[in-house]
């Protein structure tokens, strides 16, 4: 995933990360196409997208995060990585559909590469942060069953994201280091994490996983009748029909 600083310093690219934030994929994709096209020079013939790079990266986040969430027509994320060529971020977005698809034992039709390997290409790649490092931890966490490297990895992403200030990516690490007595206490900071950076649908399947910690209790129940609401007006589709412990 790109850095949100790329984003959010140009305000019509801002608009459609926010409305990617909150779950609202569908609009944030609409808003992104009916932007100007920006101006090439005469008789140019780009590629959509290929004149503003930025953009068709967002377009491609965003496509994939929504087939991420919703489990539906994997095509549309596929044609919009197409657009980003041979690029680190085109290599992330296609290890997610790889992995999801895997997890979720899908039929995703040109997705059969590993995703570990795939992840581990991108590893050092500057302008994606600390997340290719998470994506290959929890893919060799749930795909290799290696949990020790994984975790290794999920405190290498933490620290990136304490020392660069990504609230969102640190709240994947909390997460995802949770054990033992600090299950609960780590569940819910990754709940609080992800409502101060705006994510909701990240923001359900924390709450889920915390209620799940929580067993029969009031404020579990309470937790699990907000995920519902989330997943159903947000159409997730595997949080409103399994649980999911991947998230």
């Amino acid at each position: 995933m790109t850095l949100d600083e790329a984003y959010l310093s140009r305000p019509e690219l801002a608009v459609a990360r926010h409305l990617q934030r909150a779950g609202r994929w569908d609009l944030a994709l609409a808003h992104l196409s009916a932007l100007p096209a920006p101006a090439t020079a005469a008789g140019t013939t780009d590629q959509p997208g290929a004149s503003d790079p930025l953009r068709a990266a967002l377009t491609a986040e965003i496509a994939v995060d929504r087939f991420l969430w919703q489990l539906g027509d994997h095509t549309p994320a596929l044609a919009a990585i197409a657009v980003l060529g041979d690029t680190p971020l085109a290599t992330l977005l296609t290890g997610q559909l790889a992995y999801w698809g895997r997890l979720f034992s899908l039929d995703l039709p040109g997705l059969d590469a590993d995703p570990v390997e795939t992840f581990a290409h991108v590893l050092d790649a500057p302008e994606l942060g600390g997340w290719p490092i998470f994506w290959h931890a929890v893919a060799t966490d749930n795909l290799r069953g290696d949990s020790e490297a994984a975790t290794a990895g999920y405190r290498k992403v933490r620290q990136w994201a304490r020392d660069n200030g990504d609230v969102l990516l640190e709240s994947y690490a909390s997460r995802h280091l949770a054990t033992g007595d600090d299950t609960v206490p780590l569940f819910r900071l990754s709940v609080q994490q992800r409502a101060a950076a705006g994510a909701r649908p990240q923001l359900a399947a924390a709450q889920n996983t915390l209620a799940d910690a929580l067993g029969d209790t009031p404020e579990a129940a309470e937790l699990r009748a907000l995920v519902a609401y989330t997943a159903e007006e947000l159409g997730i589709s595997w949080l409103r029909r399994d649980p999911s412990e991947n998230s």
